[in-house]
């Protein structure tokens, strides 16, 4: 026969109510900071749910790390890749001239920027490393226009959380997801 005393089971009880209070509790704090990634459910959702708000906690609006330089990569190592859509070809061939990124949802000024477009905006070199999940990495150096720079020339609004990259593939999208500061300088938005 079990030996439970009164004490013993209402102490028990008060410890799993208080975690299940304090479990709450975080989760309301968690969501209501944007520390809960848009993917959070599935099998790899606590996961997901860790890293992203471990990196929202310790790394608030940072960039990646820069390298100098003379680390860049000699040969960056390459998925091996499907051939080129029509789409892509017929852009390509145009020299992307009719390409253009859209840029909507939650801005004041809904944009359909072409390259001049993105060209006009400002520029930034920056050699950081990648490093992809399959356990490969390499240091390049990237130039571009930063995401910011687009996302403030569409005028993003403050309540937005989060961001969704399509590609020109059909068949393949890829999301980063982050806050959005509208007042900020920098937008933490994961990898970008």
């Amino acid at each position: 026969m079990n030996n439970i005393s009164r004490r013993k089971l209402i102490t028990t009880g008060l410890t799993a109510a208080a975690g299940v209070a304090g479990l709450t509790a975080a989760s309301r704090l968690a969501r209501s900071y944007g520390l809960i990634p848009p993917d959070c459910g599935g099998i790899y959702g606590p996961g997901e749910t860790l890293t992203y708000a471990a990196q929202r906690v310790l790394t608030v609006h940072s960039l990646a790390r820069e390298f100098p330089r003379s680390m860049i990569s000699k040969t960056p190592f390459a998925n091996e890749t499907a051939s080129p859509s029509d789409d892509f070809k017929r852009h390509q061939a145009n020299g992307f001239s009719d390409w253009r990124l859209s840029v909507d949802g939650m801005v004041a000024r809904p944009a359909s920027l072409s390259l001049a477009d993105l060209r006009s905006l400002p520029v930034r070199s920056q050699i950081t490393e990648v490093a992809c999940e399959e356990g490969w990495s390499y240091i390049a150096e990237w130039i571009g226009t930063p995401l910011i720079e687009v996302l403030n020339a569409a005028g993003i609004l403050p309540q937005a959380r989060y961001l969704v990259y399509f590609s020109t593939q059909k068949d393949w999208w890829e999301h980063r997801y982050g806050r959005c500061p509208a007042s900020s300088d920098s937008a933490d938005l994961g990898d970008e």
